[in-house]
């Protein structure tokens, strides 16, 4: 795989914990998009597969992140309906929580994927267009 630097750039706005991983993911699909990445299709699919079921996983995490969103029978004493209320705050309650990260993340490995199959097909094109020309340059000579 072979991207061109383009220097500058904006990293796109997301929370603190995943900033770094979707502006490396942002940074990567504008690459794509402007047709400044160049991958051999069949790596590019075997990539976008492990990503696919990298993404697969999470959401069977974020299905049982979801369990979690109830409250927990620790007890009726005011600390354990304290800790019950701040375990599911931490699993589903907050934009900060388990399952807002895991769908940040879910989101981010699917345009990841989509971006790596794009540049495989952009580069298919360019490289059929490329053997096209030469060979219509090559005939004009014979």
């Amino acid at each position: 795989m072979y991207i061109e630097n383009g220097g500058g750039g904006t990293q796109p706005a997301a929370m603190p914990e995943a900033g770094k991983m979707m502006g490396s993911i942002g940074r990567f699909s504008a690459a794509a998009a402007a047709g400044k990445v160049s991958i051999d299709p069949e790596s590019a699919e075997s990539m976008a597969r492990k990503i696919d079921a990298i993404a697969v996983r999470a959401k069977d995490r974020r299905r049982r992140v979801d369990q979690l969103d109830q409250d927990v029978p620790l007890g009726s004493s005011p600390v354990a309906l304290q800790m019950s209320a701040q375990t599911r705050l931490s699993a589903a309650g907050t934009p900060q929580s388990a399952k807002e990260n895991l769908e940040l993340y879910i989101e981010a490995l699917t345009e990841l994927a989509a971006a790596i199959r794009a540049s495989a097909r952009r580069t298919q094109a360019a490289d059929e267009q490329t053997a096209a020309e030469f060979n219509r340059l090559g005939g004009d000579e014979a």
